[in-house]
């Protein structure tokens, strides 16, 4: 049986954190690329090193099963302005494909125009989202996780239920596992 490909945008300052819980989850099933806006070494917010496995320019959409965009420090991505970056969100999610954003990462799927006719959450206050002039005001929901068709977003502190809800998605998760990263129990401590 052929694996699932995800592919996790890394960039300057991405917040290692908050997609720690969903690629922990998702590690047994799947197969995960990292992809940057360029082909170098890169300083994640707490000080790893991530070498991305692609540039975006390399990125085929229909050879990837889904998208996840950490939060983090944007300023590397406004600077770039990357439209293929914007493309490629736009193209998973025009695919039907499941397309994750966390915190300040919700930025990409909004300059990809795509929560357009979708309600999200960003862990930005309602001025920071109207400077930002991307994002469609009547479309924000003030809630930990929003899921909407095949688009997840989620404000940054809520990096646990991100993990669970993206995993949900694409997968079918045992009750056991649901319990261990939702911290409720450890089963393996229960035996013996």
């Amino acid at each position: 049986m052929t694996r699932r490909k995800a592919l996790l945008f890394v960039f300057e300052g991405y917040c290692e954190f908050e997609i720690a819980v969903a690629i922990s989850m998702l590690r047994s099933s799947l197969d995960l690329f990292t992809f940057g806006l360029e082909k170098k070494a890169i300083k994640s917010e707490a000080g790893l090193t991530t070498l991305p496995d692609l540039i975006v320019d390399e990125i085929t959409v229909d050879e990837y099963d889904f998208l996840i965009i950490p939060g983090g420090d944007l300023r590397p991505i406004a600077e770039f302005e990357s439209n293929q970056l914007y493309e490629v969100t736009k193209q998973f999610v025009e695919a039907g494909k499941v397309t994750a954003a966390i915190c300040s990462g919700v930025y990409v799927l909004a300059k990809a125009g795509v929560l357009t006719e979708s309600p999200y959450t960003v862990t930005w206050a309602k001025e920071q989202r109207s400077f930002l002039g991307c994002f469609e005001e009547d479309n924000y929901c003030y809630a930990p996780t929003v899921k909407h068709k095949n688009i997840l977003t989620a404000q940054g502190h809520a990096f646990v239920s991100f993990g669970i809800e993206l995993s949900k998605m694409v997968r079918d998760v045992s009750q056991e596992t649901l319990d261990f990263y939702s911290g409720k129990r450890n089963k393996m401590m229960e035996l013996g």
